[in-house]
């Protein structure tokens, strides 16, 4: 797949260029702006009908035997010697994204068979994959960057420059256009925009605190790691504030009264700001339950929900701040200047921290944190950078799971399922989950888990699926287990478990470990973690740490 990349990008205009990197992601912007296709199956069959000239009947008919209205496009479209070009398709798709109004879904209908009608069999098949947000190229934006950096840079060993200007730009198209029109060269002075949202930086775990000195010696911030949503602040110079999650979503209108009160409280011009939005008891001060403040993920009866589910702003870092990047300053700086820029009250202020250079003293905020309803402590180096988009060991987290000795938690991908039989027929028995591999972009099978899940939760995984449904397993994603579906990397969940073995089908760290995978033993659903994406999920760097250290004290489980 880079080979194609590197092959096909230098033939196309650097807007080409942008425009094939949004399509190859199954979109018509970035992530974080794009518009919704906002169209059904139900409506793409209806478009179909009408560009090939068959009864929308058959069309269903077809789809239910097929399971992909993509494969029936293509056995209905007929065959055409003349191509469509990228600008044509990007425009179209386009335009489809954003009608809107009264008459929308018919526009959309005549929109999308108007190009129906001008495709080819297999240019129909991807455009109505698309449109129905069931892609299924596979070609992630790893692969992308490094089809990118082969075909601009002579190497995909160039990919960490490309990599590093997409983490502070999340926006695949634009890295692509510039690179395209001005080489590597073009990317040396990217940096933070308020308005554009910045890949966020990550902690990884230690199940001992002793680890930590390794780790960051010398002076580190202690902090409340809060059981919330991660919010990225944005205000530009005009004074809009908006506010992007995890997965670079923008989730403004889910928290008015927090907005609010930034408006007030940031003096700033211009800001990007960080921190986690936690339910919290108004009476009590007390910190609730994640649960809790997913009710907030609504588009509408905000002002119910604000009303029930009170929340809370604590920030804990500053990226931007008066058109000046922050990326580099030492974090002990960074902090400096978030607390001299905004005013704390109830709703929004600076999260509870320690600075010390004594881990006595970081256990201690640790029982602290966890007595106001924390998840436990992220430990920072006094000294450390943002970087965008890394997990690494300039931020550590310890959370109370860890001090548990069968009750680590992982966040994990589902890849696969199994139906279900007895009570769980008509939904999926079991799950097939998948740690992730940064530096090979892979997915490496972990555990089956079919414990945890409520009747209610059983009884929607068919349709929580169905958008990453594919018909064989996803050429990312590495097992030894044989399953009834294959899923899109796409729907992470957070686990618990007894302990780590070593599996002869599971494939986390195999190649490292030569004689099996690492895998988790009687593993429970704990929650599904809408706030993250699959790349976000436990590592497998992580967890072959977390294993070796459980051998090295000898807690370590009989191989399986």
């Amino acid at each position: 797949m880079i080979g194609i990349l590197a092959r096909f990008l230098p033939r196309l205009s650097p807007q080409e260029v942008r425009e094939t990197a949004y399509l190859l992601s199954g979109k018509v912007g970035p992530s974080f702006s794009a518009p919704e296709f906002g169209m059904a199956d139900k409506l793409i069959a209806r478009a179909m009908a009408q560009a090939f000239g068959v009864p929308v009947e058959r069309i269903d008919t077809m789809a239910v035997r097929s399971g992909d209205l993509g494969d029936v496009a293509e056995r209905l479209a007929p065959a055409r010697r003349g191509r469509l070009s990228i600008a044509t398709v990007f425009t179209e798709l386009s335009r489809i994204a954003r009608i809107s109004g009264a008459g929308s879904q018919r526009d959309k209908i005549d929109t999308l068979a108007e190009l129906l009608r001008a495709s080819e069999a297999v240019e129909a098949k991807y455009i109505v994959r698309t449109v129905s947000g069931r892609h299924r190229i596979g070609a992630a934006e790893m692969t992308f960057l490094h089809g990118l950096a082969k075909a601009f840079g002579g190497s995909k060993d160039e990919k960490p420059a490309l990599e590093q200007a997409y983490n502070v730009l999340s926006d695949l198209g634009e890295v692509a256009f510039r690179v395209a029109r001005g080489g590597l060269r073009s990317l040396k002075r990217i940096g933070p925009k308020p308005g554009i949202p910045v890949r966020m930086m990550l902690a990884t775990r230690v199940e001992e605190l002793d680890e930590v000195p390794r780790h960051i010696p010398g002076e580190m911030f202690v902090e409340y790691k809060y059981d919330g949503e991660r919010a990225q602040v944005h205000k530009d110079a005009r004074g809009t504030i908006r506010v992007f999650s995890r997965r670079l979503e923008d989730i403004t209108h889910q928290y008015p009264e927090v907005i609010e009160h930034v408006r007030k409280a940031l003096t700033a011009r211009s800001a990007i700001i960080e921190g986690e939005v936690v339910a919290i008891d108004r009476k009590t001060g007390h910190l609730l339950p994640f649960q809790l403040l997913m009710q907030r993920k609504r588009k509408r009866d905000i002002a119910h929900y604000r009303a029930h589910v009170p929340v809370a702003l604590f920030l804990f870092d500053a990226l931007y701040l008066n058109g000046k990047s922050l990326l580099a300053t030492p974090l002990v700086e960074r902090k400096r200047l978030l607390a001299r820029h905004f005013k704390s009250d109830r709703t929004a202020g600076i999260g509870t921290f320690v600075r010390t250079a004594e881990i006595a003293e970081a256990e201690e905020v640790f029982h602290e944190a966890i007595a106001h309803g924390a998840e436990g402590v992220v430990i920072k180096g006094a000294s450390s950078p943002y970087q965008a988009g890394h997990r690494g060991w300039h931020w550590i987290k310890f959370k109370k799971e860890y001090r548990k000795e069968l009750a680590d938690t992982f966040d994990v991908v589902v890849v696969g399922a199994v139906f279900g039989k007895g009570s769980r027929a008509g939904t999926y028995g079991s799950l097939l989950v998948a740690a992730f591999d940064p530096p090979t972009n892979k997915y490496y099978s972990f555990t089956k888990i079919g414990a945890g899940f409520s009747d209610a939760l059983l009884r929607s995984l068919p349709k929580k699926l169905k958008p990453y449904l594919i018909p064989q397993r996803d050429r990312l994603v590495e097992t030894g287990m044989k399953m009834d579906v294959w899923f899109e990397p796409a729907v992470v969940l957070e686990i618990s478990g007894a302990d780590l073995t070593i599996s002869p089908v599971h494939t986390v760290a195999r190649t490292t470990l030569k004689r099996g995978g690492i895998a988790l033993r009687f593993p429970r659903l704990l929650r599904i973690r809408d706030d993250k994406t699959a790349e976000q999920a436990t590592t497998v760097r992580e967890i072959l740490a977390m294993y070796r250290q459980r051998t090295s004290a000898g807690r370590a489980a009989i191989p399986a």
